[in-house]
């Protein structure tokens, strides 16, 4: 009897090790989605015979939310953007297809802030500012001699953007621009004018191959995720690089092409990991801290997280939403 109570004692003590090993979760749960198939209202694109085809420039794009928490998303092949109640009720569409100043070409990255909505153009290779009713006012400043007649900007010039895709802006006013082809994440200021880059490109440390997330915490902090290299690189306001995290895999931390990334107001970062079909989320230095999704989402995207903390991913034709049990 007393060897079996030694070998209890200690199969429950190797218990509480392994369970205290393991995060708490979140233990999100799904509220349901909004959008489908099409180019009416609330429609995000035509279907396609195999949604896992179509890795790049699928629709929705990002998603970002104004004062009144109202929902704008970016519906990539239909050239606009299509604003939702946080519910997902409709409430409208602006944007026309076209590559002259004001008109839309694959909208991928938005940001709202102070009466303005601003949109990383990957067709036009530019990012172009909106007022909230949809009149044109401006785009990000570079250098280009095509730029007066067709508002093209690709190059990789000082601030020149080739494919860009997700756009954040930090409190200080500083936006940043996953600049895909090269290899970069440009930085702007308030007024859109190029204040150099973060990364380069190459598969070292602080390197990148594919940038296609960019997000901004409330110290300046900026998070970039990268589709090829499966991680995701922490770079100071300053731009040092502080961390890295993240392999090719299937298990917690790791990651199958990369997408979007958000970070919450206690400071935490999601991350759409596409094809692994979830999203991951981790504490400010990369820990682990929990994952959703999986049997859902078909194609995740991007991911967002409203001031409530309810989690908003671009999946395929429409926008998901998860909302954990207790706060952020």
């Amino acid at each position: 009897m007393t060897r079996r109570r030694l070998t209890l004692a200690a199969l429950g003590g190797l218990l509480a090790l392994l369970v205290a090993a393991v995060p708490a979760l979140a233990a999100y749960h799904y509220e349901g989605s909004f959008g489908q198939p099409g180019g009416g209202r609330g429609g995000f694109g035509p279907p396609r015979a195999d949604y896992r085809l179509y890795r790049l420039k699928s629709s929705p794009g990002a998603v970002a939310f104004d004062g009144r928490g109202n929902v704008w998303v970016a519906d990539s092949l239909n050239g606009r953007v299509e604003r939702f109640t946080p519910s997902g009720r409709f409430l409208g569409a602006l944007g026309r297809r076209g590559i002259e100043p004001g008109l839309w070409l694959d909208p991928e990255g938005l940001v709202v802030h102070a009466g303005h909505l601003y949109v990383a153009m990957n067709g036009n290779d530019r990012v172009d500012v909106f007022t909230l009713g949809g009149r044109w006012t401006s785009m990000f400043l570079v250098h280009s001699n095509v730029r007066k007649t067709f508002a093209m900007t690709r190059g990789a010039g000082l601030g020149q953007l080739h494919n860009p895709y997700q756009l954040a802006r930090s409190r200080s006013g500083a936006f940043y621009v996953a600049d895909l082809n090269n290899g970069r994440v440009n930085r702007y200021d308030s007024r859109g004018h190029a204040r150099g880059q973060l990364g380069s490109f190459g598969t070292g440390t602080g390197q990148f191959l594919s940038p296609y997330g960019v997000a901004v915490d409330g110290a300046g902090n900026v998070y970039v995720s990268d589709r090829d290299l499966n991680k995701v690189s922490k770079f100071s306001a300053s731009g040092q690089l502080l961390t890295e995290w993240g392999e090719t895999g299937v298990g917690p931390g790791d990651f199958r092409s990369p997408g979007g990334v958000a970070v919450d107001r206690s400071g935490n970062v999601y991350v759409a990991d596409l094809a692994n079909l979830r999203v991951q989320k981790f504490a400010p230095d990369g820990t682990f801290l929990d994952s959703f999704g999986a049997g859902i989402l078909k194609n995740p995207n991007y991911v967002a997280v409203a001031r409530d903390c309810t989690v908003y991913v671009s999946d395929y034709r429409r926008v998901s939403r998860f909302a954990p049990s207790g706060g952020c």
